[in-house]
């Protein structure tokens, strides 16, 4: 995707190529954006970046949905499922970050909120995102991963 395009922007899509063809330009890119937010995850952890994981992996999900048909579908379901198994984890995750910042929120109003409820849900969060780490090592390095992409070329 160059500079210029919006993040929901699809380029390379002809109007005089089937539908089917014109899937494989949209989920290449939807996948290659994931995989380029992945690689920002790793290098730079923060929660805006995990947050933008979890909309990459919508993305690539929903665009799925939309194209099924256009596919095998043993093949296509493996995949679909390590990326719905991954937005799930990422949405956890999530939820966690939410929640602290809720807390902290609370905790401007002069609310007490314990210390051991704050790094309960620290502890929690941290385990959730090594998890999420450790699946989406899994998930670049995948069988399932590498033969999508070969459905897409």
């Amino acid at each position: 995707m160059s500079d210029m395009a919006k993040k929901w922007e699809i380029e390379g899509i002809d109007i005089h190529k089937t539908l089917c063809d014109s899937t494989k330009v949209i989920l290449t890119q939807r996948v290659e954006y994931l995989l380029a937010e992945i690689q920002n995850f790793f290098e730079n952890e923060t929660i805006g970046n995990l947050h933008r994981i979890r909309i990459a992996l919508r993305r690539v999900r929903y665009n799925m949905e939309l194209f099924k048909a256009c596919f095998d579908k043993k093949k296509f379901l493996i995949f679909y499922k390590r990326v719905e198994f991954l937005q799930d984890i990422s949405g956890n995750v999530r939820d966690l970050d939410v929640l602290s910042q809720n807390i902290l929120a609370i905790k401007e109003e002069k609310i007490r909120i314990t210390k051991s409820v704050i790094n309960k849900i620290g502890e929690k969060r941290e385990n959730l995102k090594e998890n999420f780490k450790l699946e989406l090592m899994k998930f670049i390095h995948s069988k399932a991963l590498s033969n999508f992409q070969k459905l897409l070329s």
